[in-house]
């Protein structure tokens, strides 16, 4: 097999900005992270049915759905900066929100709020990298935007263990909010004011059927893969404390986790800058997922299932860096934007799909939500699999697409 060699890549080959970006993007997944592990048990603790945990990740999901299929747009039309920073900071006040002592639906309306703040940042963010970015180092720079989530998983959920078993908690969601505020910061000085003061580009409109005949695919990969998030958000701490974890080993999963995607990462991205394999090695991160979500289903184990997890890392690094610099070949300037949005909020339905699916599992075992994820995760990777069959053979990346063309 011979792959087409990528661009020799030097840290000079990015703009300041996209440091920036990489730099928010970890903050504000440290913010998310600190709270993520122990959300269940916080909202358990003040009254929230155990059966509706699956609605509080939904209401999440659902709301970043509907806000990212127009958030993306807007993005291209004022400038990804003026979505990134008040997305932060409305995800700052949906964090701190659960500080106060209310009725168990009012959680469920701060989950909104934080949905609200992350369809602003998500697809804004994602855009900008291939604003920044030449399509020949795209793959790397997804790697290294992905990498400093997974770093954002290594150290956030280790803050969120430690401050509540220190303080309580609430601690977590205090140092959720001031990190997304921190993170605001940073995006309001490095990123660029596009378009203000910058001429606009102007690319020829995508006709719609061009387009969605080329991308559907991707947007359906995505909502499968993204959909995992849902199902974890719902189950895993859950799981883990079916399994005898308590909540230092819970938290501690999470940065298990996350240090190894860090730095599978960086590989999953150079891997992605092959343009020519990119279907493959997306399919394969797939189908290497799917088997761990069976391992998890008959793990009997808290420290195999947290094995587990270091082989997981390295699937989802194989499939995201390439999946995101994929969906993205061939997009018009001033497209980018909105082609996220719908390529973001595909995924964040996925997560809602599965988060409601996961709760009334969850009564039965608290491994049954990982048997839906197998099944679904597998299915699509055979069904795509089907149609991307003749791109692999054409080596179809690589050409000229619809867009490029109209």
């Amino acid at each position: 097999m011979i792959l087409k060699r990528a661009t020799k890549w030097t840290t000079a080959s990015y703009p300041v900005a996209f440091w920036g970006a990489l730099v928010a993007s970890f903050i504000v997944q440290t913010g998310f992270g600190a709270i993520l592990p122990l959300l269940p048990q916080f909202v358990r603790d003040r009254g929230f049915p155990l059966a509706d945990m699956g609605t509080l990740a939904a209401s999440y999901a659902a709301v970043s759905f509907v806000g990212q299929t127009g958030l993306g747009s807007l993005a291209d039309r004022w400038g990804k900066k003026w979505l990134i920073v008040p997305g932060c900071l409305i995800e700052a006040v949906g964090t701190a929100g659960f500080l106060l002592h209310m009725r168990p639906w009012f959680y469920i309306v701060m989950r909104v709020v934080q949905g609200l703040g992350s369809a602003a940042v998500i697809p804004a963010a994602q855009a900008l990298v291939a604003d920044l970015i030449h399509e020949s180092l795209r793959g790397r720079a997804y790697g290294l935007i992905a990498a400093s989530s997974s770093a954002g998983f290594v150290v956030g959920p280790l803050i969120g263990g430690m401050a509540a078993a220190g303080f309580g908690l609430g601690a977590p969601f205090v140092a959720g909010a001031g990190l997304n505020l921190v993170a605001a910061s940073v995006a309001l000085i490095t990123l660029p004011r596009l378009w203000r003061g910058q001429p606009r580009p102007v690319a020829p409109k995508p006709a719609f059927k061009p387009l969605m005949t080329r991308l559907w695919p991707y947007f359906v990969v995505m909502g499968a893969w993204m959909g995992l998030a849902g199902l974890y958000d719902t189950s895993w701490s859950l799981y883990m404390q079916s399994l005898g974890a308590g909540k230092w080993i819970i938290g501690l999963s999470f940065t298990l986790f996350g240090l190894p995607l860090l730095i599978f990462n960086v590989l999953g991205g150079r891997l992605a800058d092959y343009r020519s394999e990119r279907h493959r090695i997306i399919l394969g991160g797939m189908l290497l997922q799917t088997a761990t979500l069976i391992l998890y289903v008959v793990s009997h184990s808290m420290g195999f299932s947290i094995a587990v997890t270091v082989v997981e890392a390295a699937a989802m690094s194989l499939t995201g860096p390439a999946l995101s610099a994929a969906v993205m070949h061939g997009i018009p300037d001033g497209y980018t934007g909105m082609v996220q949005g719908w390529f973001q909020a595909s995924g964040t339905l996925g997560a809602a799909i599965l988060a409601l699916a996961s709760g009334p599992l969850l009564v039965e075992r608290a491994s049954h939500p990982f048997i839906l994820g197998a099944a679904v995760l597998g299915a699509t990777t055979l069904g795509i699999a089907l149609v991307w069959k003749p791109w692999r053979s054409n080596r179809g990346s690589d050409t000229p697409t619809p867009l490029q063309e109209s």
